[in-house]
């Protein structure tokens, strides 16, 4: 905004004396080489103790597709976006819960919002607004609400050069005084020949007369073939007034893999013979029906109660069929029905302005009933059930922002009649300190648990090849882990924004995964055992940096991390990081750069390292209201399949798998987004998508 300042002080000349003149005139007075213009530029970026903001610009927000779309482009420090697995976290690697107008919204139904609609972006630690149902970290995305109306939004999603992906949805959104009705249909479609991987193993196994020897495995692939089709449709009504929000969602998806093939050769050394092959078939399909609630209440007194009920259902159907030279063919059918029922409540309490007391509860129960038959027969009746209650206060000054809690959880798994119980207490302790709205220090320490899924737990015996079993273990306890992390936020303008964070996690007698001697030695059997600690850390450089006036931005944040694993797989791997984007905006249209390193890790899990490929990405787009149209090269130097390293290394068992797949691949990427309104006014954002289904207890 620009203001004339002689004729701003003329007008205040002519009120405080009485001058009757215009404005003008008395402008023409004051001598125009004693002032200058004065440009009045407002914050986009804005630090508090409780949030901090980000207000997208008109460019910024047309050439985003989507909601996830939008946080990219806007490149927030405090957070990091996956561009494989879309997964949006801290730079701690925690998840980031996302909002539309304090509601929550799934990663895929964040596809049909109309970022023009977006006024500002909040990025939240432990908020204790009981709308954010006991999020530790969220960003939500404030949009515009419109009287009545609707819209419909398409969006289509096609890669070349890597085989069929496809990937195509329609979402449509109608409000009426307060009530808003909203529709997700989606058909996704993947075929191609690269989904696989070739394994280099070896195992410590014994001989006919008890005495010990190396076996090594080499299985390579030479035949891929890999097909997926999933079909989601959702359908939701919210209704939404100043004191009551109660949503409702519905949704169903089928997903199946008809083909997931895989064949090649066999190598053993010492060699028994030539020319082994294998072959290994994988289809399956699901279908999962989803319903979750969210009802919360605005009382008197500054009291609000809030529930959020949700209900799991998959059903699942599961084959292998596996075929090698050296011996009988292992065939297994896995039939299955899977619950998961949550209920989270809370009760809010504020007392003035500056304390905010919340009682919550949670509870639920993850049912699996499942059959195998084929080379081996089961029937499993699988529970994993928790319950807890938390305590949790809140206090915030203008410059302060405290966050605490602590309580108690019971936590009890059932598999086939092996009971395994667990009491245990958790804190959280959360402190903001902003002096200004340009600096943010953030403090966080957490003490809570780690849970195995309940396929750790299975208690079957399945065999996997020639040489290798697969079971659960049905006593493996849960692991108690503590957590540090601090950062400091610094927006000293609209063209600057820099992170600093530093983490600590460490996850105490860990569940982690054991190969032990089996069928007298002649085999091994992985299961999973409790043992040693895990220990990671890292430091990180987060900033993002705007010039030309905004047109051109760039987002760099390199890390170092620190990672350790104690007990019987003792190692130590401290890889660097960087990840770097750079987007230009001119008129219509926008052009995009991305690339990141390497990404490597140890798994907490497993005795495993991983490496992938680097990855890195050039596009351009154009954009208007209503049609968002972008082309993408991705990996463009690289002609190779794989994708990945993984190295596993325990006193029996090592193994070199390398993975191959379309994401390291060269490839292009074309997706169109076209959106058309109706109604005089319309109510955009918090829109449904793809809900998710039960877990899932069959081994793999």
């Amino acid at each position: 905004m620009v203001i004339d300042l002689r004729k701003f002080v003329a007008a205040h000349i002519c009120l405080c004396f009485g001058v009757f003149a215009s404005a003008e005139e008395v402008a023409d007075s004051v001598r125009t080489d004693e002032l200058k213009e004065v440009v009045v530029e407002a914050r986009m970026q804005e630090a508090s103790p409780t949030f901090t903001t980000y207000t997208p610009t008109a460019k910024q927000k047309t050439a985003s597709q989507n909601a996830l779309d939008l946080l990219r482009q806007l490149a927030i420090p405090q957070i990091q976006i996956n561009p494989i697995e879309n997964a949006v976290t801290d730079n701690a690697g925690e998840e980031v819960a996302i909002f539309i107008n304090y509601l929550p919204a799934a990663k895929e139904e964040m596809e049909g919002l109309r970022t023009a609609d977006v006024r500002r972006v909040e990025y939240l630690e432990f908020p204790t607004d009981p709308r954010f149902r006991g999020a530790k970290r969220a960003v939500n995305i404030v949009v515009q609400e419109y009287a009545y109306g609707g819209y419909t939004k398409l969006s289509a999603n096609e890669n070349f050069l890597v085989g069929l992906s496809s990937r195509a949805n329609i979402f449509s959104k109608f409000s009426y005084k307060r009530m808003t009705y909203d529709i997700f249909v989606a058909s996704n479609n993947w075929n191609n020949h690269h989904a696989g991987s070739d394994i280099e193993s070896m195992y410590t196994l014994k001989n006919e007369v008890g005495a010990d020897y190396t076996l090594s495995r080499n299985e390579t692939t030479d035949k891929i073939h890999f097909r997926q089709n999933q079909y989601p449709v959702t359908f939701r009504a919210t209704y939404n007034t100043e004191k009551i929000q109660i949503r409702n969602t519905l949704g169903f998806s089928h997903s199946a893999y008809p083909i997931q093939s895989q064949s090649g050769s066999l190598e053993y050394l010492p060699a028994q013979a030539d020319n082994y092959t294998f072959s290994r078939h994988i289809p399956s399909r699901s279908n999962s029906l989803n319903y979750s609630g969210t009802f919360f209440f605005a009382l008197p007194h500054d009291f609000s109660i809030n529930a959020t009920p949700q209900i799991l259902y998959t059903h699942n159907n599961n084959s292998l069929t596996y075929a090698a030279s050296l011996a009988e063919p292992i065939v297994r059918n896995a039939r299955e029905n899977a619950w998961h029922y949550r209920v989270d409540a809370y009760i809010n309490k504020r007392f003035g302005q500056s304390h905010t007391l919340m009682l919550g509860v949670n509870g639920g129960d993850i049912v699996n009933r499942l059959r195998y038959s084929g080379s081996a027969v089961y029937s499993d009746r699988f529970h994993n059930a928790f319950a807890a209650g938390l305590l949790c206060y809140q206090l915030k000054t203008q410059k302060f922002n405290l966050y605490t809690d602590a309580g108690f959880c019971w936590e009890q798994s059932d598999i086939n009649g092996i009971k395994n119980t667990d009491t245990y207490p958790f804190v959280h302790i959360n402190l903001n300190y902003s002096p200004n709205s340009k600096n943010a220090l953030s403090a966080y320490f957490q003490y809570a648990n780690n849970t195995p899924g309940i396929n750790q737990k299975a208690s079957d015996v399945l065999r996997d090849n020639e040489f290798m079993y697969l079971t659960g273990n049905p006593l493996l306890d849960n692991s108690r882990h503590v957590t540090f992390n601090l950062s400091y936020t610094w927006l000293p303008s609209n063209k600057l924004g820099l992170s600093a964070y530093g983490n600590f996690f460490e996850m105490i007698d860990r569940q982690i995964t054991a190969y032990e001697p089996y069928d007298d030695g002649r085999a091994l059997l992985r299961t999973y055992i409790n043992n040693g600690n895990y220990i990671q850390s890292e430091i990180g450089l987060a900033a993002n940096i705007k010039l030309l006036d905004g047109n051109l931005q760039f987002y760099v944040n390199p890390k170092q991390c620190f990672n350790r694993s104690t007990g019987m797989y003792d190692k130590t791997y401290n890889p660097f990081q960087v990840t770097a984007q750079a987007t230009y905006y001119l008129k219509q249209f926008y052009f995009q750069a991305y690339y990141q390193t390497p990404q490597k890790m140890m798994f907490s899990n497993a005795p495993i390292t991983y490496r992938s490929r680097d990855f890195y990405a050039v596009g351009a787009g154009w954009a208007n209201a209503d049609w968002n149209v972008r082309l993408t090269a991705y990996n463009v130097f690289n002609s190779h399949w794989d994708s990945a390293d993984l190295y596993l290394e325990t006193p029996l068992y090592k193994e070199h798998k390398t993975n191959f797949g379309t994401n390291s691949h060269a490839r292009l990427n074309l997706s169109v987004t076209y959106t058309f309104g109706y109604g005089k006014k319309v109510q955009r954002g918090n829109e449904v998508g793809e809900q998710s289904g039960a877990n899932s207890a069959i081994l793999k």
